[in-house]
């Protein structure tokens, strides 16, 4: 007889089927025979029917399988994914099979198909999933209003507790900026079919600006990271000679992301010299979104050590209760995309090739745009219409 492969719905389905025929005197051997199987196939469902129905009922075994070829290197290759998905990087199957033989070599001596089906796999487990790019939020936008109001019904009695101050109530968060902003459309004569686009020659020069506002309209240093090793030619050669270095902090990581290194080196720099002028027994509150670098140990237990409270923003409302996502970022980043224009078309307009902007170029228009960031926009920002964090201001 043909052995079947069944789901595990279906077999449980005929352990219970089973069941009854068999409280009606009717042999286990004819009912298997009626569903084309072994007596023993259904004896041993029978046995771990608790187990048949703790699992998918889709999947057609109980067992976990083999383990995986990427497992040891798993949290490096989805720590990088999850970072480039968080900068709005496009990525493909292609890129992690890319990824996964830099962290580990061998993994390129497989064939082409065992590399997709061992990084799709991976995927499933971390669920990652290939999805149309929307440019918009699929999570029904009531949903998050609700979860927005949530929070701030829970961070109101909290921010205008009479011991607290609104200088002391922080937000922080990072944005990715780059020493080349070339547009990704031009004006063009309508019905060509290939439209050129001129851009510099170093247009992934990436880096990472943290950003931190107060509710009282203050807002402090920049903290920017380059690309680079934290102690290499950049950072003790080039960052100690930067004419903009007391308006900004710097520091270098491999990819210019911010970790939890720079998250420690950020409280630091950052917070530790604000919080100066903070009097004993005054709280601080740190609001944050939920980006795993902002909330390791060994961050939280710095924060604790210097009296910061730390509150999670609850993922995909920051839109609504972030200020520096309601109205801070962006009127940030068009100053530097301004000034960067300006600075491409001093080049002069007709030359055949533009080179990317140096990183003191960078760290000034950081801290000049920065700098013209009001004190206003900062207040107005935590006082959104419908979502204020001080209703009775209003």
């Amino acid at each position: 007889m043909a052995r079947k492969r069944l789901t595990n719905g279906q077999k449980l389905q005929i352990v219970r089927d089973c069941e009854q025929r068999l409280a009606n005197n009717e042999s286990l051997r004819s009912i298997a025979r009626s569903y084309g199987l072994q007596g023993k196939q259904i004896r041993n469902w029978r046995d771990k029917q608790l187990l048949l129905a703790n699992k998918k009922s889709t999947k057609k075994s109980t067992s976990r399988g083999a383990k995986g070829r990427l497992q040891e290197y798993e949290d490096e290759i989805m720590t990088w994914a999850f970072y480039q998905r968080d900068a709005g990087v496009p990525l493909a199957y292609k890129h992690l099979v890319i990824k996964a033989g830099q962290v580990w070599p061998e993994f390129r001596n497989l064939s082409e198909s065992q590399q997709y089906h061992t990084v799709r796999r991976l995927c499933q487990r971390n669920k990652f999933a290939i999805r149309r790019i929307t440019h918009t939020s699929q999570t029904d936008p009531n949903e998050m209003v609700l979860e927005a109001q949530n929070w701030l019904a829970i961070m109101r009695p909290i921010v205008s507790a009479p011991d607290v101050q609104q200088k002391f109530i922080l937000n922080m968060d990072q944005t990715p900026m780059f020493l080349s902003m070339c547009p990704h459309s031009s004006l063009n004569l309508q019905g060509e079919r290939t439209v050129n686009g001129r851009r510099t020659t170093d247009s992934g020069s990436r880096f990472t600006v943290t950003c931190t506002v107060s509710a009282n309209g203050d807002k402090l240093k920049p903290f920017l990271i380059f690309k680079g090793e934290r102690t290499g030619r950049i950072a003790t050669r080039e960052f100690p000679t930067n004419p903009y270095r007391e308006q900004v902090a710097l520091c270098c990581q491999k990819k210019a992301w911010q970790d939890g290194v720079n998250m420690e080196d950020y409280v630091d720099k950052i917070l530790v010299p604000y919080l100066q002028e903070k009097a004993n027994g005054v709280p601080c509150l740190l609001l944050m979104d939920d980006f795993s670098a902002h909330w390791t140990d060994d961050v939280k237990d710095r924060l604790e050590e210097i009296g910061i409270t730390p509150y999670k923003i609850p993922p995909g409302c920051t839109y609504l209760v972030q200020p520096l996502d309601v109205g801070i970022c962006k009127p940030f980043k068009d100053q530097v995309r301004s000034k960067w224009w300006q600075w491409m078309m001093d080049q002069g307009a007709d030359r055949s090739t533009f080179v990317s902007a140096s990183r003191e170029l960078g760290t000034k228009w950081v801290s000049e745009s920065w700098e013209a960031i009001t004190e206003v926009t900062i207040r107005n920002a935590w006082r959104k219409t419908g979502f204020s964090y001080f209703p009775e201001e209003e």
